[in-house]
């Protein structure tokens, strides 16, 4: 994005953009193995080949890819946007073609959610769950265990902020918890130690939510380099409430993210 100002020389600096859509290509290598392993020759490098460019043609919905290089594990969901036609070699009963991917959710992320447990009160909280990762998590569950009130969730990398407003139900009673959804940009209050937001009682408009992109979207945690380390990235939090005993709690479940 560009924005000029007359009399002003260059352009005005825009920050919190969003990243969009990436795309990559991925060549495959076909040969005649059977599934036991053996040798099946050019016949079952035609029925390879036609198995996997059926997998690569599903347009009902998003493939899961999945990368792994050792310990590290990564996962996409990916649309297949171009193919080319494959290069055949009969004799070696080989095969190769390339397709381009699509991610359209932008970032790679974990396969598994881990939940991480903080204070409410507490500033410059480490989401340490979440270390390591490239790319903002835009959807979170955030639960808050009463008894709370006045509470707010501040991302400190973006300065992204979400609470409840005063004027509004700002209590989060003892033995109840607020559950928050980032992505669908819900909020309800419940009763019972569940992560799950239907059947609890609604709290989307009594939320507040400000910072960059706070018109369209709830918060993200956002990772920033801790400390000057480049290797070390850190999601840092704080919060702040009122009315709290040692039984109140924040917690937040998600999958780290990278580009």
């Amino acid at each position: 994005m560009r924005v000029s100002v007359t009399g002003r020389p260059g352009e005005l600096p825009i920050v919190g953009l969003d990243h969009e859509a990436t795309s990559f290509s991925l060549t495959f290598v076909v040969t005649g193995a059977t599934p036991a392993g053996t040798d099946g020759g050019f016949q079952q490098m035609e029925a390879n080949l036609e198995a996997l460019s059926a997998l690569l043609g599903t347009r009902n919905r998003l493939m899961s890819l999945r990368y792994q290089a050792g310990s590290i594990v990564r996962i996409a969901d990916v649309t297949i946007t171009a193919a080319s036609e494959p290069e055949i070699w009969v004799g070696a009963a080989r095969a190769r073609f390339s397709v381009v991917v699509e991610v359209p959710g932008v970032y790679w992320r974990d396969e598994a959610e881990a939940t991480w447990q903080g204070s409410v009160t507490a500033p410059d909280q480490v989401v340490t769950t979440l270390a390591g990762s490239t790319a903002p998590i835009t959807d979170a569950l955030i639960r808050v265990t009463g008894p709370a009130t006045n509470f707010t969730l501040t991302d400190m990398a973006s300065g992204g902020s979400i609470g409840m407003t005063v004027f509004l139900a700002n209590v989060i009673p003892e033995g109840q918890r607020l559950l928050i959804d980032a992505a669908a940009q819900r909020a309800a209050l419940v009763g019972t130690d569940t992560w799950d937001l239907d059947g609890g009682t609604d709290r989307t408009g009594a939320m507040v939510v400000s910072g960059p992109g706070s018109a369209t979207r709830w918060i993200h945690l956002t990772p920033a380099i801790a400390l000057g380390d480049p290797f070390s990235r850190a999601v840092i939090v704080s919060c702040s409430a009122t009315a709290t005993t040692s039984e109140s709690a924040v917690e937040i479940r998600a999958r780290r993210a990278y580009l």
